[in-house]
C-alpha cells in the first residue's frame, strides 16, 4: 500500500494550524502540560486521572513542530512539563536518530529555563501485529526507535522516562496486548503508559 507523504502532511498541517491558534487561546490556569504526539493527543486526561495536566498533543506532530509552539506552553508557565516527540520525525523529516536527539535537546533547553522537564522515550512499534495500521507504522524502525532512546537515556539520565521496555514484547517490539494499531495504544497501554508517568511524578 503506497502511502501518499504530501496529502499526509497537508492534512498534519492544516489540523496542526487549528489546535496551535486553540492551544495559545487557552486561560493561563496553572496547570503543568504535557506535549507531544498522537500518544498524547489520543491520551483521554480525565480517564486516566490526568486532570492537572493540558493536553497540547497534535497528532503527526514532529519536534520541529513542538519547537514552534513551545510559547503555548511557556506561556500557560507550568511548573512541569512532559515531552512525547520525535517517532513522527521517522517518517515526516529527514531526521536521522542523532537529528531527532539534538533536536529534543533544543526544546528541553528551552523549557527548562521555565519549568522542571521530563522526557518520554519513544515507544516502540509492530508491523507483524494482525491489527497494524501500514500507513501510520510507515518506515519507522523499531531500531531506530531503541537507538534514539539510547541516546534519550545517556543524555538525560534521570530527566527520561521509559515507557518503550514496559510497552515492548521479548522482540522489542510494541506488544500487541498494548497495541490498538501496531503503533498507537490500546486502552490497557494507556494504563500501563500512564501508571510509568505517574510513578515517575511521585
Amino acid at each position: 500500500m503506497s502511502i501518499d507523504l504530501n496529502l499526509m502532511k497537508a492534512l498534519i498541517k492544516a489540523d496542526y494550524t487549528r489546535r496551535v491558534k486553540t492551544f495559545r487561546a487557552l486561560p493561563i490556569e496553572g496547570k503543568d502540560v504535557i506535549i507531544g504526539d498522537s500518544m498524547i493527543a489520543y491520551l483521554n486526561f480525565s480517564q486516566y486521572g490526568l486532570d492537572d495536566f493540558i493536553n497540547m498533543g497534535i497528532a503527526g506532530d514532529t519536534t520541529l513542530g513542538v519547537l514552534d509552539r513551545l510559547d503555548a506552553v511557556i506561556r500557560q508557565k507550568p511548573k512541569r512539563i512532559i515531552l512525547s516527540i520525535g517517532s513522527n520525525d521517522l517518517v515526516l523529516t529527514a531526521h536521522k536518530p542523532l537529528d531527532i536527539l539534538v533536536k529534543i535537546t533544543e526544546i528541553y533547553d528551552i523549557l527548562s529555563k521555565h519549568a522542571e522537564v521530563l522526557i518520554l522515550s519513544l515507544t516502540p512499534v509492530n508491523e507483524d501485529d494482525p491489527k497494524a495500521h501500514k500507513a501510520y507504522i510507515a518506515g519507522r524502525k523499531n531500531e531506530d526507535i531503541h537507538a534514539i532512546n539510547i541516546s534519550l537515556k545517556e543524555y538525560f539520565k534521570s530527566r527520561l522516562i521509559d515507557t518503550e521496555t514496559p510497552l515492548s514484547d521479548t522482540s522489542q517490539k510494541l506488544d500487541i496486548v498494548y497495541s490498538k494499531d501496531g503503533i498507537h495504544l490500546n486502552e490497557k497501554g494507556y494504563q500501563v503508559f500512564v501508571e510509568i508517568i505517574k510513578n515517575a511524578l511521585v
